[in-house]
C-alpha cells in the first residue's frame, strides 16, 4: 500500500509538472510570449547594435532586428497586422526544424510566429484626398512637402507618424488592404523611386525587397498606379497631394511607363542621398533660389524639430540578435496586432480594417481630433505637444511648420498675394474656407 501511495503521489507530480511545461511552450491569449518564455528566449540570444554605417538591409532584418519603438509610436494611428513575407511579395522563411531536448525544445513551441512578419496599416484619419466628395485612399508620400536638404530630397510628413515611415522601412500595396507599411532599419530621404518628363514629376514608394547593394538600389518594377503624379510647377507645394493628377487635359490618362527614369537613392561618401529631379530645373521654374536645407539626426520621434535652415529628424538606433540555437526566430513583436488566421480570413476588403483594434488605441475622441492626451486645441491632429509643441503648424512661428523650406517668396502662383495659392484666399489660406493659416491638415479634405 504505502508503495503504491508513492507511486501515486509521483504520477501526479509527473502530470502537473507535464501540465506546466505545456503553459509554458504556448503564447498568452494576446499572442505574445509568457515570462518564462521571454527570459529562455533572452538566455538564447545574442545582442549586436548595428552600425550607422551597415546600409545593407535584408529581408531576415524584419525577425532579427528590435523595431518595437516603431510598434509602439505607430499602434495609436493604425493597426499592426501579422503576414506571411509570401502575402506581400518576399521570400518564404522556413523555420528551424530539429531540435535537442531542452530549452530548444521549449523556443521551438513557443515561438510558433517565427515565420510571420509585422507590417501597420495607416488608420483612414491619416488618409486625405485632392477631390471633394471622394473616399480619402492612404497614399504614402502624399500627404507633405518636399525639401531641398543637404541628403537630398527630403518628404517632410504633415504628421510625426508619417515622417516616421517616409523615412524608413517599404511599402506595399494590396488589392484588399490598401497601402500597407513595412519596418526598415536604414534612414533615408523618401524611400522612392522617381520618374520624370517635361512636364511632370512623379514618385512611387519602393517595396519590400529593394535594398542598397554595393551602395546601389536594384531598379524595382512597380505598378503606375502606385506614383503620385505633379506638373512641375507644383512639385515644392505643401500638401502636394493637392496637384496630384494622373490625366492631361484632354481627359487621357497619364502613363508614368512613357516616363523618363531618374536616379533616386544611392550611396554617397557613406550617406545615404535621394537625387530626384534636378533641384537647378526646379529653382528656374519657380523662379526663385530653393534653400538647402541641413539635415541633423536625433534618437527619440518626440525631439524632432525644425527650424532655419536646419530639420533635427528621427533616426533611432537598432539591435539587431542573433539565436544561438535557432536558425529562424522572431525577436519582438507589436503588443497588439491582427492575427494572420484573422487576416487571411477576412481579406477580401478594406472593412475588416477599418474596424481599428480598440484597445492599441487611445481614446477614440481623442484620436480623432488628434489630441491624444496632449490637450492640442482647436481640433489639430497628432501635434505632440509635450510644454513645447514642437509639431504645431504655422502656430505663432512654432518648430513643425510646414512652409520653411525657403517659402520667403511665397508667390509660386501667378496672380496670387502674400503667399495665396488658392484663388480668393488671403493670409496664406491654402484650403478653401481655411483657417489657422490653412497649413492644417484640413479633415475637409475627407
Amino acid at each position: 500500500m504505502e508503495v503504491l501511495r508513492i507511486l501515486r503521489t509521483m504520477g501526479l507530480l509527473a502530470f502537473t509538472v507535464s501540465i506546466f511545461m505545456f503553459s509554458s511552450c504556448t503564447k498568452n491569449a494576446d499572442g505574445n510570449l509568457t515570462e518564462e518564455q521571454k527570459q529562455m528566449l533572452d538566455k538564447n540570444l545574442e545582442a549586436t547594435s548595428v552600425e550607422d554605417n551597415d546600409f545593407a538591409e535584408t529581408d531576415e532584418d524584419l525577425s532579427a532586428v528590435d523595431y518595437k519603438e516603431f510598434y509602439d509610436q505607430l499602434a495609436p494611428h493604425g493597426e499592426w497586422v501579422q503576414v506571411q513575407p509570401e502575402e506581400i511579395g518576399l521570400e518564404p522563411r522556413i523555420a528551424a526544424t530539429g531540435s535537442s531536448a531542452g530549452s530548444k525544445d521549449a523556443l521551438s513551441s513557443a515561438n510558433t510566429s517565427v515565420n510571420m512578419i509585422y507590417v501597420w496599416k495607416p488608420a483612414p484619419e491619416l488618409a486625405v484626398v485632392n477631390t471633394t466628395g471622394t473616399t480619402p485612399v492612404y497614399v504614402p508620400y502624399s500627404n507633405g512637402q518636399w525639401i531641398n536638404s543637404d541628403a537630398g530630397w527630403y518628404f517632410k510628413g504633415a504628421t510625426p507618424v508619417e515622417e516616421t515611415v517616409s523615412h524608413h522601412g517599404r511599402w506595399v500595396n494590396t488589392p484588399s488592404a490598401g497601402w500597407l507599411w513595412v519596418p526598415g532599419r536604414v534612414w533615408a530621404p523618401a524611400w522612392v523611386d522617381w520618374k520624370q518628363n517635361d512636364d511632370y514629376v512623379s514618385w512611387a514608394p519602393l517595396p519590400p525587397s529593394v535594398y542598397l547593394v554595393n551602395g546601389i538600389m536594384n531598379a524595382p518594377v512597380i505598378d503606375n498606379n502606385n506614383y503620385v503624379v505633379v506638373e512641375r510647377k507644383y512639385f515644392l507645394e505643401p500638401e502636394v497631394y493637392k496637384y496630384n493628377n494622373v490625366y492631361y487635359s484632354d481627359g487621357s490618362r497619364i502613363l508614368v511607363s512613357g516616363f523618363t527614369g531618374i536616379p533616386g537613392i544611392v550611396l554617397v561618401n557613406n550617406a545615404v542621398i535621394n537625387r530626384g529631379p534636378d533641384p537647378n530645373i526646379i529653382q528656374y521654374i519657380y523662379g526663385r533660389d530653393i534653400e538647402t536645407v541641413k539635415i541633423k539626426h536625433v534618437g527619440n520621434y518626440k525631439d524632432v524639430r525644425y527650424s532655419n535652415g536646419e530639420y533635427f529628424v528621427y533616426k533611432p538606433g537598432f539591435k539587431r540578435y542573433k539565436s544561438k540555437d535557432h536558425a529562424k526566430f522572431t525577436v519582438n513583436e507589436p503588443k497588439k496586432y491582427k492575427k494572420y488566421n484573422d487576416w487571411k480570413s477576412n481579406n477580401s476588403g478594406d472593412k475588416e480594417f477599418k474596424n481599428e483594434n480598440k484597445d492599441s488605441r487611445k481614446d477614440e475622441k481623442d484620436y480623432k481630433k488628434g489630441n491624444n492626451g496632449n490637450g492640442n486645441d482647436n481640433g489639430k491632429k497628432y501635434n505632440n505637444n509635450d510644454n513645447g509643441k514642437k509639431y504645431e503648424d504655422n502656430d505663432k512661428g512654432k518648430k513643425y511648420k510646414d512652409n520653411d523650406n525657403g517659402n520667403k517668396n511665397n508667390d509660386n502662383v501667378k496672380g496670387n498675394k502674400d503667399g495665396d495659392r488658392n484663388k480668393g484666399n488671403k493670409d496664406g489660406d491654402r484650403n478653401k474656407g481655411g483657417k489657422n493659416n490653412g497649413n492644417e491638415n484640413n479633415k475637409g479634405k475627407k
